[in-house]
């Protein structure tokens, strides 16, 4: 009996064996002929498979004829009828062409691969052609074109978030990678150490995003993903020589009117004469260059080798800067292992430079206080070194769940004259696991360790530790996609550590909670509906508990005490597809509200060295000029709302390709202090508002606008970028203090209250493609001379004149 069932078993087997068949074949990008790994190919009975990392896929199905649907996220759909016999395997190479910018795939959103309309906070996509037509030498002047975005002294904000803080603190987590990669002592970006002549491309997602990604991530994250080899070997070299002009003669300014008291009652239109600025006599020149050369090595070994490589005269006195940069990518796809792939990257940067701080009065702005002289001068002579290296795995099981494992060595080294050395060294590690299910859900879980260890003159030696565990799920219906997540995490400076109180338990916990929660929702074939709210937090870094130090005669204190900061974010919009011609984009609408609660700003007062609030009642000494500085300090809770318009796009009008990053933003920064009902800590933070009439936070602008518009006509292209920044309202009153701000910076007063009209500043590009594989352009950044500010003391660079000269192989 048993061999009888055995046979039996054997023969129904093998008859349905005989009566299926193999689909099998390769799915690749048609114009690059790239592996789209991870393309679905759906059968029209729902059975289906996932295109492996060798761009391959494979199906058994009954003999019949089917329409088999090819699809990935970023590509048109194709569908083709195919008959498959019993016994026999039949094989269907496709090839999928990009779709319009609506189904550009990001990944910052949730950690895996979706169509941007699809997500469901506000997010803007920087490709690497903006980056070679302008010319840039380092990632910031690119982030700083993209709408709602503003650098102020290498500081990002995203929709007001953030006002200004030098070096010190970051309230948008950069990553490259999906990796952090902010100094593991001052918590700050080091923009020219980033690798970005290897950039796939920039995400810049706006909104708190904590629970993905963690501290820093309070305002948004900006993510750089380095690329992968095509299926062609690739070699880029860009050269670029630039001078920098001579400042502006004369410029739109107003003037200010005052009564018999000698207080200003009103401003009118003037002209500002510039002439008589004293300035560098030398004309001032840059040289870049970067390089990078991708291959794939015997079909399983990807390698991609970049550099970088600059010399930097600078436009101010003194200034300059020398640096050099290399890195590089690898991965290996296992052939024993079906789905593992592992890999090394890693970029090493070095820099010799001077950093310019304050200038030394309102007529000498592009020269140092104290001019160069290293005995009174305040520009600091450094040595940088930044390396990283980042291990990973990643692996994708029989049943389609993605492992992987990401680890990254950050090592920030910094030299100065100014005894303000410092080494810090950061080790993280992540493991993620996703599973894509069936009905169309996904979920995401992870864990995160991260730890540093800091030595430094500037903060003294110091260790950080922090833990984390997230989870996310995003689920779609049809047309709807819901997303929720949470993190727990824990953070320990030292012996300090997390003490988050709960208001939902009446309790402090020992770690930090955050939810998010966001839907999208497909109203037409290319108009998408979305909501979202997120939570978000920021844990001091080393520098802001711990910095004390001196420049010019701007004391910094440390303030031990410090707590977390904390806040959320929430946004509804609408994603519009457009279609002109052959241009294909999307207008993008959005309001949104933001709220933080313990704000971090470095704000003035008298302190002792130690950081303690100077006592005016039992005073512990004399009061010197000495005591008088920074601190940083949780001052305020805020409130910030407003709304933005943008539209990106690309494609022919007529017989030009038209390529468009714009938008426009207005906020309504508040703090919240209720001035009618102050106690001693709230009066003493708002008497060092500028203007006191408002409470308009500091160092934001009410009205935001950046455009850029690329034309191409056969070998020709022009270009045109565009940024305006309204007038901030409220600084520091210290600047602007008749006898302190004088001694800080000397004129600045009077400066600023000549420049109330807020800046807008103009760059144009020309380039030739000469042949297929060389290009010269001609560029002028601030073609009009304008002359504008960051923050105070620091002038942007005048009209600059640059050669650009491309090859690509």
């Amino acid at each position: 009996m048993r061999k009888f069932f055995t046979v039996f078993l054997l023969c129904f087997a093998v008859s349905t064996f005989a009566q299926s068949g193999i689909l099998r074949g390769k799915v690749t990008d048609k114009s690059t002929g790239e592996e789209l790994i991870g393309a679905n190919v759906i059968l029209d009975n729902g059975k289906g498979a996932a295109v492996d990392i060798n761009g391959e896929y494979k199906i058994t199905a009954e003999a019949g004829t089917y329409i088999v649907t090819f699809k990935f996220i970023g590509y048109e759909e194709y569908q083709e009828k195919v008959t498959i016999e019993a016994g026999k395997t039949i094989t269907v190479d496709v090839k999928l062409a990009e779709g319009n910018q609506l189904d550009d795939v990001v990944v910052s959103a949730s950690k895996f691969e979706q169509k941007i309309g699809e997500v469901a906070i506000s997010m803007n996509v920087i490709k690497p052609d903006l980056i070679d037509n302008k010319a840039v030498m380092t990632p910031e002047q690119i982030v700083d074109q993209c709408p709602g975005v503003e650098i102020k002294e290498n500081q990002v904000s995203i929709r007001g978030g953030s006002g200004f803080s030098y070096g010190s603190g970051s309230r948008v987590l950069l990553m490259v990678d999906d990796l952090p990669m902010l100094a593991p002592d001052a918590g700050d970006v080091k923009w020219n150490s980033l690798p970005i002549e290897n950039m796939e491309q920039m995400e810049v997602l706006k909104g708190a995003s904590s629970v993905l990604y963690g501290s820093s991530a309070l305002n948004g994250i900006i993510n750089i993903r380095t690329a992968f080899p095509r299926a062609e070997p690739q070699t880029k070299i860009n050269v670029s020589h630039g001078f920098y002009g001579n400042p502006s003669g004369t410029q739109l300014g107003t003037k200010p009117i005052y009564d018999d008291a000698g207080v200003i009652v009103a401003y009118e239109d003037s002209t500002i004469d510039r002439s008589i600025q004293k300035w560098n006599p030398n004309t001032n020149y840059y040289i870049a260059s970067n390089f990078l050369h991708s291959r794939r090595i015997k079909e399983q070994f990807d390698l991609v080798v970049g550099g970088n490589f600059t010399t930097n005269q600078g436009y101010r006195l003194g200034e300059y800067e020398h640096r050099g940069r290399v890195n590089f990518n690898t991965r290996y796809r296992s052939k024993n292992i079906e789905g593992l792939s592992f890999g090394l990257n890693g970029n090493h940067n070095r820099t010799d430079a001077t950093y310019f701080f304050l200038w030394q009065n309102s007529d000498s702005v592009f020269i140092p206080q104290g001019l160069t002289d290293t005995a009174t001068t305040t520009l600091s002579i450094a040595k940088t070194y930044r390396t990283n290296l980042d291990p990973y795995i990643t692996y994708y099981d029989s049943t389609g769940n993605k492992h992987s494992f990401r680890g990254r060595w950050y090592n920030t080294s910094n030299y100065n004259n100014t005894n303000q050395g410092s080494i810090a060294n950061q080790f993280y590690a992540e493991y993620q696991f996703q599973k894509h299910w069936k009905n169309e859900l996904t979920t995401t879980f992870g864990l995160m360790n991260n730890y540093s260890t800091v030595e430094a003159e500037l903060y003294g030696d110091h260790k950080s530790h922090n833990l984390a565990v997230f989870a996310q799920g995003d689920k779609k219906w049809d047309r709807l996609t819901v997303s929720g997540g949470v993190r727990i995490e824990y953070f320990k400076i030292d012996s300090s550590t997390t003490e988050e109180y709960n208001r939902l338990i009446g309790d402090t916990l020992p770690v930090k909670p955050v939810i998010r929660f966001g839907t999208t929702y497909q109203l037409f074939e290319h108009t998408y509906l979305r909501a979202s709210y997120g939570e978000g937090y920021r844990f001091p870094s080393i520098a802001e508990k711990f910095i004390s130090t001196s420049v010019g005669g701007l004391n910094i204190f440390p303030n031990q005490d410090i707590r977390a900061e904390s806040g959320w974010s929430a946004e509804v919009g609408i994603k519009q597809g457009v279609k002109i011609g052959n241009f294909k984009g999307y207008f993008d609408v959005a309001g949104f509200v933001t709220g933080y609660r313990n704000m971090m700003e470095f704000t003035f007062g008298f302190y002792e060295r130690d950081g303690t609030p100077w006592n005016f009642s039992n005073p512990p000494g004399v009061l010197t000029v000495d005591n008088f500085g920074a601190q940083s300090k949780n001052v305020e809770n805020a409130l910030i709302k407003g709304g933005e318009v943008s539209l990106t796009g690309t494609g022919m009008i007529g017989k030009v390709n038209v390529t468009t990053l714009i938008g426009y933003t207005y906020i309504d920064p508040q703090s919240t202090i209720d001035r009618n009902n102050m106690d001693a800590a709230d009066s003493a933070y708002f008497m060092t508002f500028s203007d006191t009439t408002a409470m308009t936070l500091k160092y934001r602008s009410n009205h935001m606008f950046k455009g850029d518009i690329q034309l191409d006509y056969k070998r020709i292209s022009f270009g045109v970028s565009s940024r305006y920044n309204s007038f901030q309202k409220n600084i520091d009153a210290t600047f602007v203090d008749p006898y302190i701000g004088n001694l800080l910076l000397t004129g600045y007063a009077d400066y600023r209250n000549a420049r109330r009209v807020g800046d807008i500043v103009f760059d144009a590009r020309l380039s030739v493609q000469i042949t297929d594989h060389a290009k010269v352009a001609f560029l002028v950044n601030n073609v009009f001379n304008r002359e504008y500010s960051n923050r105070p003391g620091n002038v942007m660079p005048p009209r600059t004149f640059i050669m650009q000269y491309s090859f690509k192989f």
